[in-house]
């Protein structure tokens, strides 16, 4: 979100005063939720004059107006000589307590500067004393330098800081049990040099930058344009680069590389040639930064030799390879962007005579020496870094684009040789797939774009997945991508594509673009850092302390300018968008060649060529005849299938088995495919699934009653369609994949139930067209802090869905605002429903068991056998969907009425205790609040005599610090229910049984489910109505047998 406030300046206090009253009105327009945690109601408010390390205050208040944070302001503004330029304003969002002692041991399991969230410690003064994820990372309080892989305290600089923010006298005594708390922020910048506020996002790796659509050439250009200005300014009046800074403390890092200097210009010249054809930029400028460092250059690190030879000279008396081979490339680009330059005649001498260095350099196998030294061209060292080799090879191609002179293709055709018989494509070097892009354009031969293909073959998860920015995998990707065009041409080589995912390729292509901008410095991300003028849209490397160096900038550059070209051109290959429809049938994904091509596997002991598995068995309980079965990874203790268990599902009619360790299974007497990963397998052969299934996914996401909302939109969808669905509630990334991959191809619709656990990776699976959001409640809050968490977590079901896509969500959410804005910025088309009167459409009344539904302004009317209100709102929920995909409403309502709830879910049976017939109404397969509050009103709403109810409601777990107080909630509501026979089971529940004592009721207390019994044998009576209500962890929904 980019707002303007064109109306402001800062020179005075009424200006202050100004700004303040720009940053309430942007907070009005926020969607937040409030709840209550120990840090609820601070405020961290950061401003400075962009030349300066930003000041920071903390401060708590009930509710923020205008004057709140003008007086912060002008403290702020007191320490600054010049005017304030930018400001953040940030709440805190969620708190985590923990110690000291716990803290330090936490930090341990993340990547150095990886720990993305702030600390707050008790004070003497004040109750907390605040650092924010930002102040810590630019202080360099968790970093212990190079050779410390991981987060660590370093304690000299934290105290040094919070002596510094807070004083003296309120430093903590660190003693271990100290008590600590992490916090999480949501927030604002405000850019006064440019009138804009910026929304800032609170995605896990994107937190504290900007919120930004993803990359488009519209939105990319103005990053490019910037990171060029970025580079060319490092370019200092003799024509010498900033080598580069360490921002934290304002160091200038103080070696220098000829190599990187000459390669940072190649790239400087492609950002040229960017602006120049978008018209962005100092275009004056950049050109004389870019004649200034490629004079300095040849002035100062080129020396001629005999026999027509040149070289660059490191500054330690080295000659590298891949020096002279980027220097070739900065002088060619340079040549072709200028073509009218005085200097082009002397610059094409100057790169034949380093391409005669390059020669020189060669071995008669095709390999290259990779180091000299400078005094008499004695080898150094044969071998240092492999990339040189792609480097030579990509300077040597450009340089024969240019001339045509045959001598150096034969070079690199000969070096080529050399590095397919090395395999060097294990080592997925972006200089490698430069170079064979740029051969296979004039000599298109198989093995030049096997090469290609083998380069980034089997890397596509890691260039999708690296938690470090790693720029130079789009650079690869983006070479590929050139690669994959070109083929198009030659569909006699397709062959070398079998088994490559293309659109995974894709994929991750996209993904890492896109991760790139998390390592760029915003102002939002440079204010906090010592000189943020210095770094400002720099690019950095996080877990180098920040570091901004030429070389970092330039691969940021490259790889986001060639990328702008495939927004632009939106030209994708042809031959190469194979799905791998001849490796499936049409009604299963699961054949030989398709499994084999999904995970990258390879069959140990091959099946019949007729061979297909009916699905995927990753435990015994989804096992059905034909399955293929997911051994046990040979590093695992728990999880997929044991060896006897295998053994056993063989007997019964598994069709084949995949493993990381093939030696226990060869002689089982079925197929065994050999695999890296089984976890990772099975995720694959999900999304090979997803990637071959036409029909339409329906994603459905909530605190409370997934399980049942699928099932009830199956059931419906099933009366005019066919119809497949997430069975046994496996709603995390593994069961999502298992059951996707169980599923048949040719059906309709997938109804697919979906986890807040691993969102993001749950939406890349299934990529849902339609998002169903049900609800949001307190939940599993032990690892999601408060419902704002859970809201914005469960909102990334939208992640992997495509623009245009229908995002559901229920009205009467309190959060509806917030996730309707994450929907939006997705581009999908926000429908809501609800009770609400705002709602798309409406549940208008639940009377006696009759729901009162408008869709799209047409009235019908439900009976639902499944009785609540929530029913009947997920009822709604149904009818939505049916409506947007044209179903036919009297069809789908009709289906609705024969709806009976799932087992643990609301459904009703008979059994007996004691000789007794009781009727039991199972809600015992979990609880939180939510669904407390909405089981239970169901169940006093039923028609029958209160004096035959009982209640054995037990404990709702993992609620957090918080549970006792939502506990009591539902006590509170259960007093005000006309039943008096109640079993409270488990400590939270029992807590609060003297209380319900006092309100009337009979009470008894249960620790566990076999006291809950003995209590059920003594007091239940025939034609007595038991209500089970309890998390899963609690055991009530073993407590009676269907009878």
């Amino acid at each position: 979100m980019t707002l303007f406030c064109s109306d402001i300046s800062v020179s005075s206090t009424h200006d202050l005063a100004k700004i303040s009253q720009k940053l309430c009105e942007t907070l009005q327009n926020i969607s937040s939720s409030t709840h209550n945690h120990q840090l609820s109601n601070y405020w961290l408010l950061s401003a400075t004059d962009g030349i300066r390390r930003a000041k920071t205050t903390s401060f708590q208040v009930l509710s923020l107006v205008e004057t709140d944070i003008t007086f912060h302001l002008e403290k702020l503004a007191q320490k600054f000589n010049a005017p304030l330029k930018w400001l953040r304003l940030e709440w805190v969002s969620s708190t985590q307590e923990t110690t000291w002692e716990a803290l330090q041991q936490e930090l341990r399991k993340y990547k150095r500067n990886y720990f993305r969230k702030g600390i707050a410690f008790k004070g003497k003064k004040y109750p907390w004393l605040l650092c924010s994820e930002m102040e810590l990372n630019a202080h360099a309080c968790f970093y212990n330098g190079a050779d410390v892989g991981v987060a660590e305290v370093n304690k000299k600089n934290l105290q040094a800081y919070l002596k510094a923010r807070h004083g003296s006298s309120e430093m903590p005594e660190f003693s271990d049990n100290m008590e600590i708390l992490t916090f999480s922020t949501d927030g604002i910048f405000m850019d006064l040099s440019t009138k804009e506020i910026h929304r800032l996002s609170i995605t896990p790796r994107q937190h504290g930058r900007r919120e930004l659509q993803p990359l488009d050439k519209n939105n990319l250009q103005p990053i490019i344009k910037n990171l060029t200005t970025y580079l060319g300014n490092q370019v200092k009046e003799n024509g010498r680069f900033e080598y580069g800074y360490f921002p934290v403390f304002g160091r200038t890092i103080n070696t220098y590389n000829t190599l990187r200097h000459a390669s940072s210009t190649y790239a400087l010249i492609e950002g040229y040639e960017f602006c120049r054809t978008y018209q962005t930029g100092n275009l004056t400028k950049l050109k004389q930064q870019i004649e200034a460092t490629l004079e300095y250059f040849i002035k100062s690190f080129i020396r001629y030799y005999p026999n027509n030879l040149a070289y660059v000279i490191e500054i330690n008396n080295e000659i590298k390879l891949g020096a002279n081979a980027v220097a070739i490339l900065a002088l060619v680009k340079y040549i072709q962007v200028f073509p009218d330059s005085p200097n082009n005649k002397h610059y094409l001498t100057l790169a034949e005579a380093l391409a005669e260095g390059i020669a020189f350099m060669q071995q008669s196998d095709g390999s290259f020496v990779h180091i000299l030294n400078a005094t008499d061209l004695s080898i150094i060292a044969k071998n240092r870094v492999i990339y040189y080799d792609g480097e030579a090879a990509f300077g040597l191609m450009r340089l024969y684009n240019l001339t045509l002179n045959h001598r150096w293709l034969d070079i690199v055709m000969n070096a080529f040789n050399y590095f397919i018989s090395a395999g060097h494509h294990k080592t997925h070097d972006h200089w490698l797939s430069y170079c064979s892009n740029e051969l296979i354009q004039h000599c298109p031969a198989e093995k030049y774009f096997r090469f290609a293909v083998d380069n980034i073959k089997d890397y596509t998860h890691f260039i999708e997945k690296r938690i470090t920015t790693f720029p130079t995998l789009l650079e690869l990707s983006m070479a590929f991508h050139k690669m994959l065009l070109k083929l198009d041409e030659f569909p006699q080589f397709s062959h070398v594509l079998d088994g490559f995912d293309v659109g995974q390729f894709y994929h991750a292509l996209h993904t890492r673009a896109n991760y790139l901008l998390n390592g760029i410095f915003f102002p939002e991300i440079a204010m906090f850092y010592k000189l943020p003028s210095s770094i400002l849209w720099g690019a950095f490397i996080r877990h180098h302390a920040f570091r901004v160096r030429i070389d970092d900038v330039e691969h940021y550059l490259s790889g986001l300018v060639a990328y702008h070209q495939l927004l632009s051109d939106n030209n994708y290959p042809k031959l190469a968008q194979k799905t791998g429809t001849d490796l499936v049938t049409p009604h299963c994904s699961l054949t030989a060649q398709g499994v084999a091509a999904a995970t990258s596997g390879k069959w140990i002991i091959p099946p019949p060529n007729d061979w297909l598995a009916t699905g995927v068995a990753i435990h015994t309980l989804g096992f059905k005849p034909g399955s293929l079965l997911v051994a046990r990874g040979k590093n695992m203790d728990k999880g997929f299938l044991t060896l006897p268990s295998v053994r056993s599902l063989i007997s019964k009619g598994a069709c084949g088995i995949i493993t990381d360790d093939s030696t226990h299974y060869l002689d089982f007497g079925i197929p065994v495919l050999q695999v890296q990963n089984v976890r990772q397998a099975t995720l694959d052969l999900g999304a090979w699934a997803r990637k071959h299934f036409s029909g339409r996914v329906i994603g459905i996401t909530g605190s409370a009653g997934k399980t049942t909302t699928v099932a009830m939109m199956a059931a419906a969808l099933k009366s005019s369609k066919q119809v497949g669905h997430t069975i046994k509630s496996a709603n995390l990334p593994i069961g999502i994949a298992w059951n996707m991959a169980s599923l048949r191809s040719d059906l309709d619709y997938w109804v697919m139930e979906m986890a807040i656990g691993q969102m993001t990776l749950n939406s890349q699976i299934t990529r849902p067209d339609i998002a169903l959001i049900t609800n949001i409640a307190p939940a599993h809050l032990e690892y999601h802090d408060n419902v704002e968490n859970i809201a914005l977590k469960k909102a990334r079901i939208f992640d992997a869905m495509k623009p245009g896509s229908y995002a559901i969500i229920c009205r009467d959410i309190d959060q509806f605002d917030l996730i309707a804005e994450k929907a939006a910025l997705r581009g999908l088309k926000v429908i809501s429903y609800g009770e609400s009167k705002n709602a798309d459409m409406r549940l208008l009344s639940y009377e006696k068991g009759i729901a009162t539904i408008s869709i799209n302004n047409e009235k019908l009317s439900l009976k639902l056998k499944t009785a609540g209100r929530h029913m009947a709102l997920n009822a709604v929920a149904v009818l939505t969907v049916a409506y947007l995909e044209k179903f036919s409403l009297k069809e789908i309502v009709a289906a609705l009425e024969e709806f009976e709830a799932v087992d643990g879910r609301g459904n009703i049976f008979m059994s007996e205790i004691e000789g007794h017939r009781v009727t039991v109404y199972n809600e015992a397969y979990n609880a939180n609040p939510l669904s407390m509050k909405a089981a239970l009103e169901a169940f006093a709403d039923n028609m029958i005599n209160s004096d035959l109810k009982i209640l054995v409601v037990g404990d709702m777990l993992e609620l957090g610090y918080n549970s006792e107080h939502l506990h009591r909630l539902i006590i509170e509501r259960i007093a005000l229910l006309p039943i008096k026979r109640i079993i409270l089971v488990g400590k939270e529940m029992c807590k609060h049984a003297k209380w319900l004592e006092t309100q009337d009721k009979i009470v008894l207390t249960a620790k566990d489910k076999i006291v809950a019994t003995e209590h059920l044998a003594k007091i239940a009576q025939t034609g007595d109505h038991v209500f089970l209500k309890a998390s899963n962890g609690v055991g009530l929904h073993s407590l009676f047998k269907r009878i």
